[in-house]
């Protein structure tokens, strides 16, 4: 039996990985990565995250740095269509959950 959901869960994702909206997210995250200025403005939101919960510094004005940081991001094309593709597929995969929750819940209820 774990064979054949093994199978049925890969034919899912093999599904979802030929998706254009999937396929449109894969292409942006690989032109993202080849940004070094974009991946550097990403790297120093994430490192003043951690400062913040490591409480290795003043919040308010780690929050300003991450807000200026953030700014930038969102006035950058590349960017902004990354996030657009990526929220397409994360949209996708809560319809493709939310549709296997209540498959289960219609046969087991």
């Amino acid at each position: 039996m774990n064979k054949e959901i093994e199978i049925k869960v890969k034919e899912i994702v093999n599904y979802i990985q030929n998706t254009k909206e999937y396929k449109n997210y894969l292409k942006a995250k690989e032109l993202l990565d080849q940004d070094e200025e974009l991946k550097s403005i990403i790297k120093n939101i994430k490192k003043y995250q951690q400062d913040i919960v490591k409480k290795n510094a003043k919040k308010d004005e780690l929050e300003e740095k991450i807000d200026e940081c953030l700014e930038k991001l969102h006035f950058s094309p590349l960017y902004n269509e990354y996030e657009m593709f990526q929220n397409e597929v994360n949209n996708m995969l809560t319809i493709f959950e939310n549709k296997i929750n209540k498959y289960f819940k219609d046969v087991f209820n």
